[in-house]
């Protein structure tokens, strides 16, 4: 990392004890520098795109109508746009560009993660040495959203550039995610996008996020995204050993539990009750192992990114298999 980048990383965010207090317990958002790097500049973010892995370089594109995700559809890469073409694209289209293990292409961005959560590991005792998990660079166009949904793992998104709201529900609250769709979203059955219904809007805590914003909200909180411009945002997540209870107790809900035909499965994750569920799910996962969907390998698509497109788009003459679909690498 450059001398002008380690200077801004060490002074990146300066938060209250307050505020790290609260982190990952209470929705909130807080600042930031990161934004100021150059990183995060149209020539560098261009020669990104230009060079990047089109097997972690994921595009999606959606509908208007927040309560209807069926919109939401992958879009294919061709092999051939340049980084240039890519840009023009989400500037002037309707694309949320994915751009996935951005901690293993670039050494700078894995040492910015790196240096996040040592902080956030430092200060906020309560998340038990939080170690990152899987990062990705979003950019995303003007008035593009994401659907209602909540991540499996905890996750923070740090704003970069344009302006966007964002919409956090109750966390572990089943009048806003059903149970099975928790589950199933642990178990990787099915996407993160869960039912919406516009109601839940007078139960959010609404944000508008501005370059230097980093957005924060309880584990498997809900929420959604609307972009008012053109935008840049890094989201990251992390584990901490507080997190493996949970998954622990999901997924010997999914796997075990409902299996056997219980309708009423707890979610408690201290006791003894749950210490004997992440038992009994590990010791029967490691005999014999639950199948875990990939579905990664599922996405087939009749887009593709075009800059000259409607909508940053054309129609393919068939259906195939995403560049970035895990089938094909």
């Amino acid at each position: 990392m450059s001398a002008a980048l380690n200077s801004i990383q060490s002074e990146a965010f300066q938060w209250t004890p307050e505020e790290y207090a609260s982190f990952g317990l209470i929705a909130q958002v807080n600042k930031h520098r990161y934004h100021t790097m150059p990183l995060f500049e149209d020539d560098a973010l261009i020669e990104l795109l230009d060079n990047y892995p089109r097997k972690w370089l994921q595009a999606f594109t959606m509908g208007d109508d927040p309560a209807d995700s069926s919109d939401w559809k992958c879009v294919d890469i061709n092999e051939s746009s340049t980084g240039e073409d890519l840009w023009n694209a989400v500037q002037n289209g309707k694309l949320w560009y994915n751009i996935t293990h951005i901690e293993k292409y670039s050494s700078d961005f894995a040492a910015i993660i790196e240096g996040m959560y040592a902080q956030l590991g430092e200060r906020c005792p309560h998340l038990q040495n939080p170690s990152a998990n899987y990062s990705t660079l979003l950019i995303s166009s003007p008035k593009a959203q994401v659907y209602y949904h909540l991540d499996a793992e905890p996750n923070m998104l740090w704003h970069l550039r344009g302006q966007k709201k964002i919409w956090v529900y109750p966390a572990m609250d089943t009048d806003f995610v059903p149970q099975n769709y928790l589950e199933d979203i642990y178990a990787g059955e099915i996407d993160e996008n869960i039912p919406y219904d516009p109601a839940f809007d007078h139960s959010a805590t609404e944000y508008l996020l501005s370059p230097g914003d980093v957005a924060s909200w309880p584990h498997n909180g809900p929420h959604r995204i609307v972009n008012l411009d053109m935008n840049v945002s890094l989201a990251t997540s992390y584990y901490t050993p507080i997190v493996y209870k949970r998954q622990y107790v999901q997924l010997a809900n999914r796997f075990v539990l409902r299996g056997l035909g219980l309708k009423r499965r707890g979610m408690q994750e201290d006791g003894v009750v749950p210490a004997l569920k992440r038992f009994s799910y590990r010791a029967i996962n490691k005999v014999k192992p639950f199948k875990r969907t990939d579905r990664s390998a599922t996405y087939v698509t009749d887009l593709q990114v075009d800059p000259n497109g409607e909508q940053g788009l054309r129609k393919l003459p068939e259906e195939r298999l995403a560049s970035f679909s895990s089938a094909n690498h």
